[in-house]
């Protein structure tokens, strides 16, 4: 049998307790806040949905390996305001050869997504020609710190049904329900537009937002 020497072993669990420590500092919860606002008018956008995504983050032999950790949704006030209680999250500290040792996942600072029916959705705007120049801040980091999120009106339909974002988290089935049962706003309101556009309702968020 192999003897370790005792100084390794003191020194791999002291590194694994201070990642551990460093994973439950970088998980402390905060306060996500914002504003909404029409991009034209700049007048508030009343119920809105602001859905929080945190993700989890190990490295791996292979890369990295993430997997969603939390969901979170807010509607916005008439003032336009929102804000979500959540996990503050950290990358910049990842240290790639002790997390593979130790298998610890770190939370990763949240991304997000605005949508409001016939506007221009927040990010996925970005991508559509009707939204690009119009659609602010450009930058995830912006919208955690409160900047105010400008979005553009849309008109033609064809820009609408192309603007719907997509609502699927996690790969797992059982996963993905607990994630979709999280976010019950933003699926009324995926499925109101998709109503408004002479669109089939996805039944199996009918069955969610019902239940």
């Amino acid at each position: 049998m192999i003897k370790v020497p005792k100084f390794i072993v003191s020194t791999v669990v002291i590194i694994i307790c201070q990642i551990t420590i460093m994973s439950c500092a970088f998980a402390k919860d905060r306060t996500y806040s914002g504003i909404v606002i029409d991009a034209e008018t700049k007048g508030p956008i009343e119920g809105a949905v602001v859905v929080a995504v945190w993700d989890e983050e190990r490295a791996g032999i292979a890369g990295p390996d993430t997997r969603v950790k939390d969901v979170k949704e807010a509607l916005t006030d008439k003032d336009g305001k929102w804000s979500i209680i959540g996990p503050e999250g950290d990358t910049d500290k990842l240290i790639p050869g002790l997390l593979t040792l130790a298998g610890v996942y770190m939370t990763r600072t949240p991304e997000f997504i605005v949508f409001k029916p016939s506007y221009c959705p927040w990010p996925k705007g970005f991508y559509i020609n009707a939204c690009k120049g119009k659609l602010k801040p450009e930058g995830n980091a912006k919208v955690s710190d409160g900047e105010a999120v400008e979005l553009p009106k849309l008109i033609n339909k064809e820009d609408r049904m192309m603007a719907i974002p997509s609502s699927e988290y996690g790969t797992e089935p059982n996963r993905r329900i607990e994630f979709l049962k999280k976010q019950k706003e933003f699926l009324k309101l995926l499925n109101m537009e998709e109503r408004n556009l002479g669109l089939s309702e996805n039944k199996m968020y009918k069955e969610i937002i019902e239940k």
